[in-house]
């Protein structure tokens, strides 16, 4: 397949991200209720204390554990930031956080399609850039109110702007790829692990130019170390937080191979199942994971650049993204759990999956050309160039029919929940809530209140789950009550679940709440004061 006329390429780069716009703003005005609502209800709380409290970056702080401050050791706040920006224009509004991170990961598209242009060529550039487009994983992610879009696209360009000044020694690429480093493993640490290809693609590019010399080294040594500096102080401090206020959190701690052990990884098996059903159920889907394992194995392309670049194979890295692969694999080793269980994270693979993917379809596109060409088949090219448009539709098709349930509003009640509270209760006033997972905020993010989750969040104790001890539970409980909870919120399913399963937790609340307003999806109860308890008949 051969395109031809850089208008074209400009036209067909267009329609591409214009697809991926279209695709990444379907649901942008949903509530944060779907699949990622935990994850994105915490980090809107971020964004609206940034915006209604305190403007002062390096003090993130979520509403989930207590009247506050709630500061927390989080990666630095590069998409809650921009959003709280947005706010004093808009005002809060879920689809701001969303938009932004939609911007980050239309630029992360932009910037693959840069750097493949760079490292293989203009075709490949294209097709991978359209299956970035498409991927469900991608699509999905990027229109999440999540930090990590921002982070892959950052660091993207940055591999890009380390790739064009070791081609062109132009200084001004260096500055860039140290300045979009810097912002990239800031706005979330895992994507320091792109240091792995960014090394090879470095050093491939200079031996092969024959530039690897002392005085090169130093100047991408000095590089490094301006970029490593900030990043490794910003999360020195965030560590402090964590170790400062509660609940102590630490964001990605306790999941990680040195807190379990590799004998519990081995028992596990390294979470090969959970990963395959995030890979096969929503972020690749079978026809990307068949595209993905072909271009492991298939030889990159070795072409001559575009006459506008003047860059022949001996300035290309083409074994990059089996390096980014490779990369990805270590990080999963040391950090499987947590990878697969806030799957958001997985996003860091998927640029890679993309240009594997591509150079599998066009592989396949050229043994079209081949085939025509052998059967005396007019046109060829164009029969590869059908093939290449009617994977993509394929990929697109089959991939987006999958990610319906992921849409789904999983947390619908908790939201309603939220908004219930909201109107129940003044804004002075401190909530307890049970949403549809436990340990979610996103009810006291709808509430526009300060609380707690149930069970409270404790760093030494799993707050995702009732304690099996009734006993357990009343005390967490009464803890909260003394603390100045005025408002318990809970959904149908956990109500249900502690009247028949938990009766001396349910007697207990019983006894020291009066429900206030209930729904078909919660129950709002008004948590009595110390006066009011002991005001009670002995019976009650």
């Amino acid at each position: 397949m051969k395109i031809n006329g850089s208008h074209t390429t400009t036209y067909l780069l267009i329609a591409i991200l214009i697809t991926a716009a279209i695709l990444r703003f379907n649901h942008i005005s949903q509530p944060l209720t779907d699949m990622f609502s935990w994850r994105q209800a915490s980090t809107a709380m971020m964004a609206e204390n940034f915006y209604r409290r305190n403007w002062n970056i390096f003090y993130p702080e979520v509403n989930w554990t207590g009247p506050g401050p709630n500061y927390q050791g989080r990666e630095f706040q590069t998409v809650t930031y921009l959003a709280a920006l947005f706010y004093t224009i808009v005002g809060q509004q879920d689809w701001v956080g969303r938009s932004i991170a939609v911007m980050f990961g239309l630029w992360g598209i932009f910037a693959l399609y840069k750097l493949i242009r760079r490292v293989w060529n203009e075709e490949y550039a294209l097709v991978s850039a359209a299956v970035m487009a498409l991927l469900p994983g991608s699509v999905f992610v990027e229109r999440s109110f999540l930090p990590d879009p921002a982070m892959v696209a950052l660091v993207t360009t940055c591999v890009w702007m380390l790739v064009a000044y070791s081609q062109t020694e132009r200084l001004r690429y260096l500055i860039l790829a140290s300045l979009f480093g810097i912002l990239g493993f800031l706005t979330k640490i895992p994507g320091l692990i792109i240091g792995i290809p960014m090394l090879y693609a470095m050093l491939t590019i200079l031996n092969r130019k024959r530039m690897l010399h002392p005085k090169k080294l130093v100047t991408i040594g000095v590089a490094a170390v301006i970029t490593l500096l900030p990043v490794i102080t910003y999360y020195l401090w965030a560590r402090h937080l964590s170790l400062s206020y509660p609940p102590y959190h630490f964001a990605g701690s306790g999941n990680w191979l040195w807190d379990y052990g590799l004998e519990n990884w081995f028992n596990e098996k390294f979470f090969l199942l959970q990963l395959g059903r995030h890979l096969n159920g929503w972020m690749w889907t079978e026809p990307i994971i068949v595209l993905v394992f072909f271009g492991l194995f298939l030889h990159p392309p070795h072409e001559k650049a575009d006459s506008d670049q003047r860059l022949g194979d001996s300035q290309k890295a083409p074994w990059l993204f089996h390096w980014w692969m490779l990369a990805f694999a270590i990080y999963y080793l040391i950090g499987a759990k947590e990878l697969v269980g806030n799957p958001w994270n997985l996003h860091l693979i998927n640029p890679a999956a993309a240009a594997l993917a591509g150079n599998a379809i066009m592989a396949i596109a050229a043994l079209t050309n081949r085939i025509a060409r052998s059967r005396a088949v007019p046109s060829a090219s164009a029969a590869s160039l059908v093939t290449v448009v009617v994977i993509l539709l394929s990929i697109g098709g089959f991939a987006h029919w999958n990610l319906r349930w992921i849409y789904h509003p999983y947390a619908q009640e908790s939201y309603t929940l939220g908004l219930a509270l909201r109107e129940i209760s003044p804004p002075d006033e401190l909530v307890i809530t049970m949403a549809n997972d436990l340990g979610d905020p996103v009810a006291i993010y709808y509430s526009r209140r300060r609380g707690w989750v149930f069970p409270p969040a404790k760093p030494d104790k799993a707050w995702g789950e009732l304690p099996e001890d009734d006993q357990e539970a009343i005390r967490l409980f009464h803890e909260l009550q003394n603390q100045g909870a005025d408002w318990l919120g809970i959904v149908n399913r956990h109500k249900k679940r502690i009247w028949n399963h938990h009766p001396m937790l349910a007697e207990h609340i019983e006894r020291t709440c009066e429900l206030k307003q209930e729904s078909p999806d919660w129950f709002i109860y008004r948590i009595l004061t110390p006066e009011k308890l002991t005001q009670l008949p002995a019976s009650e």
